[in-house]
Formats: structure tokens, C-alpha cells, sequence
């Protein structure tokens, strides 16, 4: 463990290598954060999309969700909404808000 950080040392699934050009600046902090955690540039780059993917689909995901229910005649309160979405990934996720009447 460096820095209080638990390392991962093996992957999961097996890995395809596709090429991929990121700016300097941002494998400067991809660096940069392999070494302060003892991580491989590849196992951060790896989680990093992996979380950005899943935060994708589940936002398409819920869109549809609401869309269909926008469709039905039904609403949520914007604000409530918002503090919902903004809560994912927080280690504290709020419930999704609760259906009103349009």
C-alpha cells in the first residue's frame, strides 16, 4: 500500500490495447497519479473509462426512463432531479426522486 492507497495488481477480464492520444497535459496528470498511488498508468486509464462508460449508459438509461414517463403524463421536480444526478459516484447516491402528477 503507498500512501494509504490499496494497489491493484490484476485485471479482471482480459485486455485489448487500442490506441488512444490524449493531450500531454493529460498524461502528465495520468503520470503523475501513477505515481502517487502505485497504480499503472493502464489500471488508472482503464477505471477511468470504465466509470466514464457507466455513467453514460446509465444516464441514456434513466433519460429514457423519464422521457417515457414525461410521455405518460408525469414529472419530477427539476431541483430534486439535479441533487439526485449530482449525488452519483458521491458515496452517498440520494434515492431517485419520486414521480408527481403533470
Amino acid at each position: 500500500m503507498k500512501h494509504g492507497i490499496r494497489v491493484e495488481t490484476k485485471m479482471s477480464q482480459p485486455l485489448k490495447r487500442p490506441p488512444v492520444e490524449l493531450p500531454e497535459s493529460l498524461e502528465a496528470q495520468i503520470a503523475s497519479l501513477a505515481e502517487k498511488t502505485g497504480r499503472s498508468r493502464s489500471l488508472i486509464v482503464n477505471d477511468a473509462i470504465g466509470t466514464y462508460v457507466n455513467n453514460q449508459l446509465r444516464w441514456l438509461t434513466e433519460m429514457d426512463s423519464a422521457i417515457g414517463d414525461a410521455k405518460a403524463g408525469q414529472s419530477y421536480d427539476g431541483s430534486e432531479v439535479l441533487e439526485w444526478l449530482e449525488s452519483w459516484d458521491s458515496g452517498a447516491e440520494k434515492a431517485r426522486p419520486k414521480l408527481s402528477k403533470a
